[in-house]
């Protein structure tokens, strides 16, 4: 069922990114300053499409037998690749994003396309937070943890959640309506496949702190 599912969606999607991937060769013959705004456009609707494919690869992993596929990788280089993918976006929120990533181990066994699923849905609620505040700064890092996880932490700039310093947030936020919740729960569900732990909670300046601690490769067992 999941299957056929995930079949019947991405059909659509690849066709869609067909179309496209037409449409940015015909703008090739173009006079560049009008192009431009067209092929900005045309290279943020792929993007999106292949953001879409990916969630529907991921999700579809976490309800069949064979579950995810599993290798080792930097997860440093996801981060890496996931900001590029959404720096975009990122922009056009006018949010900015700094990142200080470890210098120690950072190689992971997980599937990628699930991490890079679970790196999208806490960026874009960092996001969806800020949006109506005049602070928009996202900052993301990794440290080592005890020289058996690594710690991914992504902080925004939104503010106060109305709960209180150091309150376990996941709950509250994994209550909400729309897509936050959603996310959130698909996100820890991934991260507890990799035998690893995912939580939010505010800082001292109210702020919400999404954490995520994923075993280094050969410590899957003890995760």
């Amino acid at each position: 069922m999941v299957a056929t599912l995930a079949h019947n969606i991405n059909q659509p999607l690849t066709a869609a990114s067909a179309y496209l991937r037409a449409a940015q060769r015909l703008t090739g013959g173009l006079p560049k300053e009008p192009a431009t705004p067209i092929v900005e456009t045309l290279d943020k609707a792929v993007t999106q499409i292949v953001r879409a494919a990916e969630a529907v690869r991921a999700l579809s992993e976490l309800f069949t037998d064979s579950g995810p596929e599993k290798t080792p990788v930097s997860l440093n280089l996801l981060i890496e690749e996931t900001l590029s993918f959404i720096a975009s976006e990122a922009a056009d929120a006018g949010v900015s994003i700094s990142k200080r990533l470890t210098k120690d181990d950072d190689c992971i066994v997980a599937d990628r396309f699930q991490i890079k699923h679970v790196l999208i849905n806490l960026i874009q609620i960092a996001m969806e937070r800020m949006q109506k505040t005049p602070r928009r700064e996202l900052f993301v890092s990794t440290t080592t943890e005890a020289a058996s996880a690594i710690r991914l932490t992504i902080q925004d700039g939104a503010g106060g959640s109305g709960e209180g310093e150091d309150a376990d947030l996941f709950a509250f936020f994994a209550a909400q309506e729309k897509g936050m919740g959603i996310g959130l729960s698909i996100s820890r569900t991934i991260v507890e496949a990799h035998h690893g732990r995912l939580w939010a909670r505010a800082n001292p300046e109210r702020s919400a702190i999404f954490s995520c601690d994923l075993p280094l490769r050969g410590q899957e067992s003890k995760g």
